[in-house]
Formats: structure tokens, sequence, C-alpha cells
């Protein structure tokens, strides 16, 4: 009888309700292959916990997924405690961080085993080998140490067609991972596809992907989700693809043949009045434009393939999908990015949420992720990577924790985070409260960003209306649906 494989995943809690999909492609390979698995889907308060069941169950090995930000410190923390409850146990590190930065991860003496890239065939390898069943060189996708010399094996290429393999949600209690949005209805989180196939100068699937597009076939996801809707009366799909509508046409009949409330990530020179009108025949909920900067010279930086104006008209035509949230995400602080250029996004800010006074917007300063194309400029202008795996959570877009050493005139990330606090405070003014409702806007206006204690109060303010339970964040929520907690 083979051993149980542990899949680990640390979440932060207000992600907890997002199903680990990666964990249950990798499980559901896993398991069509005769092992038996266990997922532990784990906020970080509860690494202690996890590490002590993880060593109860005596696994073969423990694959731990992780991206780069907050998530890389929790995976340390959890690997690190596993091998202090035994260090015999086998961790495998996998995911965008350790396949962006395999050297580093597997210098660290808390992984045994860096998968780099796509992880299915790759941890079944693993466990083959771990059993004698085949030699560790010839497992693709890996690296690791042995008698402290780096290893490299064979480079595992993408896999064409990945139909092969299937989101098992048999492997959780799915009902723990059903969002209740959009007016309390159940929501589930899937994805349709792998990779994009533009070229953003700031995302990681140009190195992860290799800037390909892979679907699963339409068939295949249109008879999983309608089962899944059957089995757990689902109310509405979350899609997490890179990008839903890489093929428009697919996505499309998938949303129409599904026939489900739905939310999904679109560009927006893709919206036109035939677009719009299909939003409001499918019940699109919410989608989410990367429209990044209110300047035209950064766009083309970032080969963003859309200029201001296009953004001004395809808001103006989603006004008229009053059902459906929409919102508008922008990256401040970029590499070569002006006081000026920052100001010219804080500007288009304002234009949109009066064209279109629905939508809501975020506005996170710039994380130099490993392996982009901006990344190697912002090493230029005289980013310092950390030299330590866990240090790696310095990379997040909502706490502010890092010095910009790619900016002249700005190093600290507060004066960003200032900025992303009032963008996410726009929708105040619908309250209607005397004084508070128009400050975001008028500091924004100003470009005043100097009110230590007035933003501490909206800050305390903003996480009073995130909290689920309570009245206020009930109100707050329906008013307010895209203010994020502290």
């Amino acid at each position: 009888m083979s051993k149980p494989i542990a899949l680990a995943m640390v979440s932060e809690e207000r992600d907890m309700r997002v199903a680990p999909l990666s964990l249950l492609y990798i499980g559901g390979h896993l398991k069509k292959n005769d092992y038996d698995v266990q997922v532990f889907h784990i906020s970080e308060d509860q690494i202690d916990k996890a590490a002590q069941d993880i060593y109860n169950i005596d696994p073969l090995f423990v694959g731990v997924s992780s991206i780069t930000g907050n998530q890389t410190r929790h995976s340390a923390l959890l690997s690190k405690e596993l091998k202090r409850l035994n260090h015999e146990t086998k961790i495998m590190w996998g995911g965008v961080h350790p396949s962006l930065l395999p050297l580093q991860c597997a210098k660290e003496d808390y992984i045994d085993y860096v998968a780099v890239g796509e992880g299915e065939e790759t941890t079944l390898e693993l466990a083959q080998a771990l059993e004698g069943k085949r030699d560790i060189k010839t497992v693709k996708g890996i690296i690791y140490q042995d008698e402290k010399r780096i290893i490299m094996n064979e480079k595992r290429e993408l896999k064409p067609n990945i139909d092969d393999y299937t989101i098992d949600f048999s492997l959780i209690d799915l009902e723990k991972h059903l969002d209740f949005q959009w007016g309390s209805k159940k929501i589930l989180s899937f994805i349709t596809s792998r990779g994009c196939p533009f070229d953003c100068a700031f995302c990681y699937n140009l190195r992860f992907n290799e800037r390909r597009w892979r679907p699963h076939s339409a068939e295949k996801v249109i008879q999983e989700i309608n089962e899944l809707k059957d089995t757990y009366d689902l109310d509405g799909i979350r899609f997490y693809d890179d990008l839903l509508f890489s093929n428009p046409q697919r996505a499309l009949t998938l949303i129409k043949e599904i026939n489900l409330p739905w939310y999904g990530e679109v560009r927006i020179g893709m919206v036109n009045e035939k677009f719009v009108d299909t939003l409001i025949e499918t019940h699109a909920m919410e989608l989410l434009f990367g429209l990044e900067s209110g300047s035209d010279r950064m766009l083309k930086l970032i080969n963003k393939m859309q200029t201001v104006e296009q953004i001004k008209k395809g808001v103006h035509l989603l006004k008229r999908a009053k059902g459906t949230r929409t919102v508008g995400s922008f990256i401040l602080g970029m590499p070569t990015e002006t006081k000026e250029e920052t100001f010219e996004t804080i500007d288009l800010i304002l234009e949109l949420s009066k064209i279109h006074p629905n939508m809501r917007f975020s506005a996170g300063f710039y994380m130099p992720y490993p392996g982009s194309d901006l990344y190697h400029l912002a090493l230029e202008k005289g980013f310092i990577p950390p030299s330590k795996t866990e240090d790696w959570d310095q990379l997040d877009r909502w706490d502010g924790k890092m010095e910009l050493k790619w900016l002249e005139w700005q190093k600290n990330s507060d004066y960003f985070t200032t900025i992303r606090d009032y963008v996410n405070l726009l929708p105040l003014r619908d309250l209607n409260l005397p004084v508070i409702s128009n400050l975001p806007d008028k500091r924004l206006i100003e470009k005043d960003f100097s009110h230590e204690k007035e933003i501490a109060f909206l800050r305390g303010l903003q996480r009073q209306y995130s909290i689920k339970d309570t009245t206020i964040g009930k109100v707050g929520r329906k008013v307010l649906p895209y203010l994020r907690a502290e």
C-alpha cells in the first residue's frame, strides 16, 4: 500500500473560499493513477495545526504550491515546521514562484525538490521515483540538491492538450469553497484554460506559460460545469482564467451553454456594442479589466496593446450593462514612470468614474515579479531582489512593504498605498455622508496625500465595511463591493 501524498496551499483568510484549483488539478491526476491524495488548504493561522496533521499521515512527500507574495513566506513557514517535526519529510515546491526562481528555492534547506512549470506529470513521476519505481534523474521538470550540488533535470515541455487533466473537486469539502456574492448566490471558482496569448511586460505568463494559451475543449468544460451545477445547486461561476476571452467565440459559447451568472477577465479592446449585448443576455455579474495606466507612454512600454482613448471608449460602452459590476485594475509606480504619469492615471480613474459611476477601481503599486520583461528593467533601475525565498513576501501590492528603488522621484510605497486607498474609497460618494463622502475625490483631484489621520480613519472605515458578519459590513458590502480588508 503506497503512502499518501499531501498537497498543501496557504491562502489568506479572505481567499479561503476560492478552491485551490492548482492542487485539485494535480491531485486529480495522482488519484487517477491510483495514489491516495490529501489536500490541505489552510489559512496562515492554521500552519502549525496543518503541519501536525500532515506529519500524522506520514506522507510519501508534501507538495506545496506557492505564488510570489505573502504566500511565499507562509509556504516557507509551513515547510520549516514540517521539517522540524520530521527532517526526513520530503517537500516539493511548485507553482508560479518556484517556477520563476527555481535555483534560489532549491538552495533552501526546507525544500527538497522544485517543480518548474506545470505540475501534473512532474508530481506523478516524483511519486514514482520516491517509491523506487524510476530513477530521480528521469523526472523531467525538477531541480534538487544532491550532495550540495544543484541538479537540473531535463525541462518539461508544456502539454498541448490539457483535456487529460481535470479539476477534482472530490478532494475537498466543496461546500466550504462556495462563495456567496451577487445577492448571496452560491458561486464556484473554475478554470477553463491556461496561459494568455498577449505579452504584457509585467506578467509572469510570458515565462511560465511561454505566451501560449491552451484551452480545455468547450465540450469538456460545459459537461463538467453542468454536472457540478446539478450536484451542488450552483448559482454562478467565477472563471479564474488568466484571460477568459482569449478566444472570444469559445468564451461566448461557454457562458451561453452553461447559462449561469458569471465573472471573468476581459481586455477593454474587446468591448463593442455586440459584446455589451452579450453581457446583458448572459447575466454577466462582474468583469475585470486590466487598464493598467493613464499614460499612453506607459501602456506602450508594457506592451498592453491599448490606448487611453480605447479605454475611455470601452468604458462608455460598458455603462449600458447596468447589471454588470465592472472593475478597472491599475498599476502605479512602474519603472521609469514619472510623477506626472502617475497623476495621469489618477486623472483617468476620476474621469472613468464619471463616465461610468457604477464602475469600481483598484490601484496597486507595481511589484517586480521575477522573469517578466519589466522585472529586468526594475533591476536596471536599482531593484535589489530578496536573497531568501521567504523574503519575497515583500512583493504584495496591497501591504506597502517595499522601498521602490526603481523610481527616481518616490521611494516610499506608503505614497502609493495612500493613493490606492483613496481610489478604493471613491464609492463612499454613494453613501452621501457629510464631509466624508467627498474626501476621496477631493484628495485625488488635488493630488494631496498628506493627511495621515484622515486616511487612517478611512482605512478603519474600510475595515469595518469589509467585515461580512456585522450590520455595517452587510450594508457596506452592498454599496462598496470592492473594498478590501487590510
